[in-house]
């Protein structure tokens, strides 16, 4: 049901004053609902990105400000200048997520199951693509449950610096990712 059908649902069986609450609380709440799994999508990739980029080299510094994005007729401020490679930044700008979450996998960054699941939350954003898709509750929630996974894994990758604490946090991304997959099947083979 659309948004528009359901507030005129909503004046057609709510009195006035149960309306006006509707208006005010109940709708932007279900607005807010339907776009937070595209949010939590951005931050996927955009930890995904950093990960890689920090991989290959593109922040020269170990701490300290990493660049988020800059546009192709923009040059770094100079005080980032010694900080980050541009040429690479804008090169791994441009890798497809498919492409990104391999090298992280080919990498040890992605165990198995973290690696799949960002496969398939990935594989569920694209269906964006398809004239008429509409995802299920069950897809859009499996992206809001994925992104904590890859934000506890950037966190280990991008700030942490003991190997056996990067190890730990990466192995409990994989168990958590592991539930969530294994959840996320057993829903759907029963929807089928």
């Amino acid at each position: 049901m659309s948004l528009r059908r359901l507030r005129k649902t909503a004046k057609l069986n709510l009195c006035e004053d149960c309306y006006r609450k509707y208006m005010m609380v109940i709708e932007p709440t279900i607005k807010r609902w339907l776009t937070e799994p595209l949010r939590d999508w951005g931050d996927i990739e955009h930890y995904v990105t950093q990960m890689v980029m920090k991989l290959e080299g593109v922040f020269k510094t170990e701490k300290g400000p990493i660049l988020i994005s800059i546009g192709d007729d923009e040059h770094l401020p100079e005080e980032m200048s010694d900080k980050v490679d541009l040429e690479s930044f804008r090169k791994i700008e441009r890798w497809g997520m498919e492409g990104k979450i391999k090298y992280l996998r080919k990498h040890n960054i992605l165990k198995e199951h973290s690696f799949k699941l960002l496969d398939r939350v990935r594989e569920i954003r694209n269906k964006l693509h398809g004239y008429e898709y509409k995802f299920t509750e069950q897809e859009l929630n499996l992206i809001s449950q994925a992104r904590p996974v890859v934000s506890m894994i950037n966190w280990a990758v991008m700030w942490l610096s003991k190997k056996d604490t990067v190890e730990s946090y990466k192995d409990s991304a994989e168990k958590t990712a592991e539930k969530l997959l294994i959840s996320y099947i057993e829903k759907e083979e029963k929807t089928e």
